[in-house]
């Protein structure tokens, strides 16, 4: 059950085990040591038409981290988090995320990791004729839940986000800060222990901005690892969390 308005269990975050190679893990860290939750080997990716959209990159991010990755237009932001949710296969190198390596990686298998991954976007992605509620309940009931399992899982993602007096209106009634919130609920809404935002804030003002931002730092105290791609470079500071810097598809 999500518990995300209160007292968050953080074993219910990384309750989704994952089984690969015979192994299955739901903790935060191992024999002392923070479990590693997204690795890049010497990965390279470039397009068909030549471009390339990231060279030579080894990235280790920890459950429990929560990162930027920033650089300008173009750099390989949105690259890299396409990889990492399976948009995109790499050219060279290994993708590994929450034990699944991504190299080939398709059909139930794939869907079986996203399962695992909220993914927030820039320009939220709501479904025009579903109300607030319905929007985030679609993603729930997509993987087979109950209908009072999502029932269940629904207001708090709301109450999480500070949405619940918004539960019955439409995306076109909502604030641009709002949509963004509210598709942050459906990225929580089954309790990932991975959330991945693609330069969520980008359209935003300061202020929604950073109601955004506390949003995904609260959901990282619970130890929802959190990875964020941004061009803001004041959003980083004032947010004052490791960062990623991505020039020319290169770490810097």
């Amino acid at each position: 059950m999500l518990k995300l308005p209160t007292k968050l269990n953080p074993a219910l975050i990384n309750s989704s085990t994952t089984k690969t190679s015979g192994k299955t893990s739901d903790e935060n860290t191992t024999n002392g040591k923070k479990s590693v939750i997204i690795k890049l080997e010497n990965v390279r990716k470039t397009y068909a038409n030549g471009a390339v959209g990231l060279r030579d990159v080894n990235i280790e991010i920890y459950k429990g981290d929560f990162k930027f990755i920033t650089g300008h237009s173009g750099s390989g932001k949105s690259t890299l988090l396409k990889l990492l949710y399976g948009a995109e296969q790499v050219t060279d190198g290994e993708v590994t995320v929450n034990g699944f390596n991504l190299k080939g990686l398709k059909g139930n298998n794939l869907a079986m990791l996203r399962r695992k991954i909220g993914i927030v976007f820039q320009d939220y992605k709501l479904v025009p004729k579903r109300t607030v509620s319905e929007n985030i309940a679609f993603v729930l009931m997509a993987q087979g839940y109950t209908y009072k399992e999502i029932q269940r899982r629904v207001q708090p993602a709301l109450k999480m986000v500070g949405l619940l007096h918004k539960a019955d209106c439409f995306p076109e009634e909502l604030s641009g800060g709002e949509q963004q919130r509210t598709s942050i609920a459906r990225a929580i809404v089954n309790t990932p222990p991975l959330v991945l935002a693609d330069e969520p804030t980008g359209n935003l003002d300061p202020d929604n901005a950073w109601q955004v931002i506390k949003i995904l730092k609260k959901l990282n105290s619970f130890g929802v690892t959190v990875l964020l791609t941004t061009h803001d470079e004041q959003l980083v500071r004032a947010a004052n969390h490791p960062v990623l810097h991505l020039q020319n598809g290169y770490i810097i």
